[in-house]
C-alpha cells in the first residue's frame, strides 16, 4: 500500500507542477506588506455549556464522556431525577509561518482540553480535569501538520490533520462552510493522519486528493484500514456550483485495533454504539471493500448574492465484504448498496444571514436483516470506523440529530444517519431572525424523522422534536446563548433491540446555556 501511495506521489507531482498559478490567498504574492505578520499566531476557542436535562447514562463508568446512540449501548435514557451539570472546552489553534520560508511552509497545531465540573483530579485522561485543584494530564492532540505550497495554487498537508467530506481546505475555511457545502460531514468528519492535497484547477474549479491511514496494526502485515479521497467541485455560474466526490476504504483490520474495548469495523461494538449498522457476519475476520460516489450542487451558497440558497446531494454506497476462513480464503461475500439524499431550501428575508427560514429533508436506504441475506442495502460512514466521525449537524436539531454544541456528551436518537442501518427519512423546518441586527438573534425550530425498514417488534415512526435558541453577541465573537429542546419518540421504541432499558424511554428534554468565545 505505501508503495502505491509513493507511486501516486511520483505520478501527480508532475501534474500539479504544471497547474497555471491562478489568484489565490496566497502570503507571497501580496507584495510587501504594510507590516511583518507574526510567525506564531494563536487562535483558541473557549465554550462553557450548563446544562439540565432528564437524560443519563445508566452506567457508573460512563460519567464522563458520552457518544453515541440516544438510548444505545451507551445506556442513555430518561430519568426520573433532573440532571445538571456544567462543561468547559479549550482548544487552541497555534500556527508556525516562518518568515525565512516566504509562506512554502506552514506548522499547524491543534490540541484540545475537555473537562465536565468537578469530574476529577490529578490523574491522566481526556475530557476530565473539572475536580478540586484539577492537576489531570488531560491534553487532547488534534492536529500536528504541515503544510508545503510549491506553488500558489496547490498544496500538500502531510500529518494529522482534518479529515472531512469537503473538497475545500479546512484549514482556510470556516465548520460553518464545511457544515452546509459539499457532503455537510455527513460521512466523515474529524480528524486523521494521511497526505491531502488541495488544488485550485482553474478560477471556477477546485480539487483535493488525499490518503488517509485510519489505522495500522502490524506494520509487517497486510492488515490495515486506509482511505482514499478524491472530489473536484466547480462553478458552472457564477450563482451555481457543481460537485462530485469517490472515496474508496481498503479495510484488511479484521476488527483489530479501534476505540477502546469498543473495536472498529462492520461486526464491533462501535458501529452499534455510533448508531451505525453492525453487521452480523460469519466470522468476525472479514476484508472489506467500500466505496462513495457522490454528486453534489448549490445555488448562492451562504447567500453570496441573492436571497435565495438552496443545495443537493446524491451519494451511493457500492463495495463487498468477504469473511475469511483458514488460510484467509474468502468463505462469504456480502454485497453493499445503499443511497444518500439531501436537500435544502433558504430564503434570507432580512438584511442578515440570521434572518432566514430553510427547510431540509434526509433520505438514506435501509436494510431490515443487516447483511444475513448477503446483501447490505443500508448506507456506510465514517462512524463504523471511529467515533465521532460522521457529524451531520446542519439541520441544528438538539436531540433527533447530532448537536455541534456539546463537550462530553454527544447523543442523538439518529445519530448516525444510517440509523443502525434501517436507514431514515427525516424533516427539518428552522426559522431565524436577528431581532436585533448583529446583536441579539433567535430561532425556532422542528424536526421529524421515519425509519425506512422497522426493528422487529416496533414501528417506524422515530421522533419528533421542537426546539428554540436565543443568542445575544457580548462583544466580537464573544457570544451568550440559551437553548432548548423537547423531543417525543415514536413507536420505533417500543422494539427492544433499539434500546438498552426495559421500557420505552419518556420524552428527553434538555435546557442549556453557553458562553462561546472565538479568540484572536
Amino acid at each position: 500500500m505505501r508503495r502505491i501511495l509513493f507511486l501516486m506521489l511520483l505520478l501527480t507531482t508532475p501534474m500539479l507542477a504544471q497547474m497555471p498559478d491562478y489568484p489565490v490567498d496566497d502570503d507571497r504574492s501580496s507584495g510587501i506588506p504594510d507590516e511583518p505578520k507574526p510567525e506564531l499566531q494563536f487562535i483558541g476557542y473557549m465554550f462553557n455549556r450548563f446544562a439540565t436535562t432528564n437524560v443519563a447514562p445508566t452506567n457508573e463508568l460512563l460519567r464522563g464522556q458520552i457518544i453515541g446512540r440516544l438510548f444505545g449501548a451507551n445506556t442513555t435514557t430518561t430519568v426520573d431525577e433532573t440532571a445538571m451539570y456544567g462543561a468547559t472546552r479549550f482548544v487552541p489553534l497555534f500556527v508556525y509561518r516562518p518568515s525565512i520560508l516566504d509562506g512554502a511552509a506552514v506548522f499547524r497545531s491543534l490540541l484540545k482540553v475537555d473537562m465536565t465540573w468537578g469530574d476529577a483530579n490529578y490523574g491522566v485522561g481526556n475530557n476530565t480535569g473539572g475536580g478540586i485543584s484539577g492537576g489531570t494530564v488531560n491534553i487532547q492532540t488534534l492536529m500536528a501538520n504541515v503544510e508545503l505550497r510549491p506553488a500558489e495554487t496547490w498544496n500538500v498537508v502531510v500529518g494529522l490533520q482534518r479529515l472531512f467530506d469537503n473538497v475545500r481546505d479546512p484549514n482556510v475555511n470556516t465548520l460553518w462552510t464545511n457544515q452546509t457545502s459539499s457532503n455537510r460531514l455527513m460521512f466523515w468528519g474529524t480528524q486523521g493522519v494521511g497526505v491531502s492535497s488541495y488544488m485550485q484547477l482553474s478560477p471556477v474549479t477546485q480539487a483535493r486528493l488525499a490518503y488517509y491511514q485510519l489505522y495500522e496494526n502490524q506494520i509487517q502485515v497486510d492488515d490495515d484500514v486506509v482511505l482514499w479521497m478524491a472530489d473536484a467541485e466547480t462553478r458552472v455560474h457564477p450563482q451555481w456550483e457543481v460537485g462530485g466526490s469517490a472515496w474508496y476504504v481498503r479495510d484488511r483490520g479484521a476488527g483489530s485495533g479501534g476505540v477502546s474495548v469498543l473495536g472498529q469495523g462492520f461486526n464491533s461494538s462501535l458501529a452499534n454504539y455510533n448508531g451505525a449498522a453492525r453487521l452480523q457476519l460469519d466470522n468476525p475476520k472479514y476484508a472489506a471493500d467500500v466505496f462513495w460516489l457522490g454528486l453534489n450542487t448549490a445555488y448562492n451558497r451562504e447567500f453570496a448574492s441573492g436571497r435565495w440558497w438552496g443545495s443537493a446531494l446524491a451519494m451511493a454506497n457500492i463495495g463487498t465484504i468477504d469473511t475469511l476462513g483458514p488460510n484467509e480464503t474468502s468463505a462469504k461475500r456480502v454485497d453493499i448498496f445503499g443511497l444518500t439524499g439531501h436537500g435544502s431550501l433558504y430564503y434570507k428575508f432580512g438584511q442578515t444571514r440570521n434572518d432566514r427560514v430553510g427547510i431540509e429533508a434526509l433520505y438514506t436506504s435501509g436494510d431490515p436483516d443487516g447483511a444475513l441475506d448477503g446483501t447490505y442495502n443500508g448506507v456506510v460512514t465514517g462512524n463504523t470506523w471511529g467515533s465521532p466521525v460522521g457529524i451531520y449537524s446542519s439541520h441544528r436539531a438538539f436531540l433527533l440529530f447530532p448537536d455541534a454544541q456539546v463537550i462530553n456528551r454527544y447523543y442523538s436518537a439518529v445519530h448516525d444517519i444510517s440509523n443502525l442501518g434501517y436507514g431514515t427519512s427525516a424533516l427539518f423546518l428552522n426559522y431565524f431572525n436577528d431581532l436585533v441586527p448583529n446583536k441579539f438573534s433567535m430561532k425556532l425550530g422542528a424536526a421529524a424523522a421515519l425509519s425506512n425498514e422497522e426493528p422487529a417488534l416496533g414501528g417506524s415512526f422515530i421522533g419528533y422534536e421542537v426546539n428554540a435558541e436565543f443568542t445575544y453577541t457580548y462583544a466580537v465573537f464573544l457570544n451568550f446563548g440559551l437553548h432548548m429542546a423537547y423531543m417525543v419518540p415514536g413507536d420505533f421504541y417500543d422494539s427492544a433491540f433499539v434500546r438498552t432499558s426495559d421500557t420505552r424511554p419518556d420524552d428527553p428534554w434538555v435546557v442549556f446555556a453557553t458562553i462561546a468565545w472565538l479568540m484572536f
